[in-house]
C-alpha cells in the first residue's frame, strides 16, 4: 500500500513540477513577446512625450514593476528643448544628478538609496524598495539611464540577470539617438543659419496658420516688417563679414525683447518679421520701442559712433477684411516702404527709426 502511496505521491509532484514548468515557460515567452512590444515602440516614437506613455508604460505592465523611468540628462541632446518635462516616465535631470550616482558606466542596483542622487530617488522615503538603473551611453559619454522600481525589495539584487535591463537602455539609447537626429534636421530646415532665427519657411507657415486661426476663431494678431538702417553701408565700408556680425548682435538684440509666444525671424539680407499677440496700438509701440531701444544700445567697436535701428510697417488683422495673409504682407511691406521715405538723415546715414502703422 506504502508502495502504491509513494508511487501517487511522486505523480502528484511530477504533475506540479510540469505545471509549474508550463507555467514558466509561457511566462517567459509572454515577456519576449512583450520585449518586442516595447522595443517596436520605443524604436516608433515620435517624441519624448509617445515614449513616457507607450513604451515605459508597457515595461511596467509586462515586467510586473512599480514605476520605470526614462531619465535624461540636461543639455546632452537638443531634443530636450521641446520637452516640457511633465511626464511621469520621461525626466529631464540635471548632470551633477549622475555624477554623482554612476562612477562609470556600469548597471547599479540594490536597495541603499544613500548611494543614488535624490533625482533618482522616485518611490516613497520611508518604503523599502529595490531599483536597477542602466546608463545609456553616446560615445563614451553618459546621456540618460534606464530606471525600474520595485516594492519588492529583493526583486533587483545583486544577483539578478541586468540582461534585459541593458538591452532595453541599447533599444533606448537608438530611439533617443533617432529623436535627436530627427530634431536637429527639423531645426535646421526651420532656422536661418546666421542667425538662428527662424526663416521664410517659418515665415509662411505661421501666417497662415494664423490667418487661418484669426478668421476661424476672431483670434486677432500683429505683423511687423523690419528693415534694418544703414545695412547697406555697413557692408560697404567694413565688409559683409562685418555685416554679419552685426547682424547677430541685432538679432541677438531683438530676440530678447520678444514674449514668449511671439515668432521673430528672419526673411534674408537685414529684412526681418514679426507675429505678436499684442493688437492693442498703444501697446504695440511700447513692445517696438522697447525693441529699438534694446537695438540702438549696441555698440560696434569700428565705429562706436554708428547708430543702430530699424524701421517697420505695423499691420493687425482685424483692421481691414483681408482675402488672406499675403494681403496683410503687402500692406506691411508698403507701411514699410513708406517709414523708409521718412527716415531723417545725415551724410548718407540714418539717425533714426521710423514704423509705420501704429
Amino acid at each position: 500500500m506504502s508502495n502504491i502511496s509513494n508511487l501517487l505521491k511522486e505523480n502528484y509532484d511530477l504533475k506540479n513540477e510540469l505545471e509549474s514548468m508550463v507555467m514558466r515557460v509561457k511566462e517567459n515567452e509572454a515577456k519576449h513577446n512583450g520585449f518586442k512590444v516595447v522595443q517596436f515602440s520605443m524604436l516608433l516614437s515620435d517624441n519624448l512625450e509617445e515614449i513616457d506613455s507607450k513604451p515605459m508604460h508597457y515595461i511596467e505592465e509586462i515586467f510586473d514593476i512599480e514605476r520605470a523611468v526614462l531619465f535624461i540628462k540636461k543639455d546632452s541632446m537638443a531634443v530636450v528643448q521641446n520637452y516640457a518635462n511633465k511626464g511621469v516616465r520621461v525626466r529631464v535631470i540635471e548632470s551633477d544628478a549622475f555624477l554623482y550616482t554612476f562612477l562609470g558606466s556600469d548597471t547599479r542596483s540594490g536597495t541603499d538609496k544613500s548611494v543614488i542622487h535624490k533625482d533618482f530617488q522616485l518611490m516613497p522615503s520611508d518604503e523599502n524598495y529595490s531599483y536597477v538603473l542602466a546608463p545609456i551611453t553616446d560615445n563614451g559619454r553618459i546621456v540618460a539611464a534606464l530606471g525600474f522600481y520595485s516594492q519588492d525589495k529583493n526583486r533587483f539584487s545583486s544577483d539578478y540577470n541586468f540582461d534585459f535591463v541593458e538591452e532595453l537602455a541599447l533599444i533606448a539609447s537608438i530611439a533617443l539617438k533617432k529623436l535627436d537626429n530627427a530634431f536637429l534636421l527639423e531645426m535646421q530646415a526651420n532656422t536661418d543659419y546666421l542667425t538662428a532665427l527662424p526663416n521664410k519657411f517659418i515665415f509662411d507657415l505661421t501666417g497662415r496658420s494664423s490667418f487661418e486661426e484669426y478668421k476661424k476663431n476672431g483670434r486677432n494678431f500683429a505683423f511687423i516688417m523690419f528693415d534694418l538702417n544703414n545695412y547697406k553701408y555697413i557692408n560697404d565700408k567694413f565688409g559683409h563679414l562685418a555685416g554679419d556680425e552685426i547682424l547677430k548682435m541685432i538679432s541677438y538684440a531683438m530676440r530678447s525683447q520678444i514674449g514668449d509666444y511671439d515668432i521673430l525671424g528672419r526673411f534674408g539680407g537685414d529684412e526681418f518679421y514679426l507675429f505678436t499677440e499684442i493688437t492693442d496700438k498703444n501697446a504695440l509701440h511700447d513692445y517696438i520701442i522697447k525693441m529699438q531701444n534694446a537695438v540702438e544700445k549696441i555698440v560696434y567697436e569700428e565705429d562706436k559712433n554708428m547708430i543702430f535701428g530699424f524701421s517697420g510697417g505695423v499691420v493687425t488683422a482685424n483692421e481691414r477684411d483681408f482675402a488672406g495673409f499675403d494681403d496683410i504682407v503687402r500692406l506691411a511691406d508698403t507701411r514699410l516702404y513708406e517709414a523708409k521715405t521718412h527716415i531723417k538723415k545725415e551724410h548718407g546715414i540714418s539717425i533714426e527709426s521710423v514704423i509705420v502703422g501704429i
